[in-house]
């Protein structure tokens, strides 16, 4: 998924997402990056120390709120 899509999903689900890493960031979703063979992949936001989480486990993250809603709903 891109960026916006992951943010659309973010923000329905209740997340406040933003596109810099701050104290108060919780998790930082890391996606496929690409680079050049032999270049590490790295971007400045992965050297904040802030924990990260996989594109997979937001997705799961995502199901985990609907399944949530769902029950509440009576579904």
């Amino acid at each position: 998924m891109n960026r916006d899509q992951a943010f659309s999903l973010a923000k329905v689900f209740g997340a406040k997402p933003q596109n810099w890493v701050t104290k108060q960031t919780d998790y930082l979703v890391v996606g496929l990056i690409e680079t050049v063979l032999g270049e590490e992949p790295i971007t400045k936001k992965l050297l904040t120390g802030t924990p990260t989480i996989s594109e997979r486990d937001f997705l799961d993250w995502c199901q985990a709120r609907l399944a949530q809603w769902s029950r509440s709903l009576g579904g």
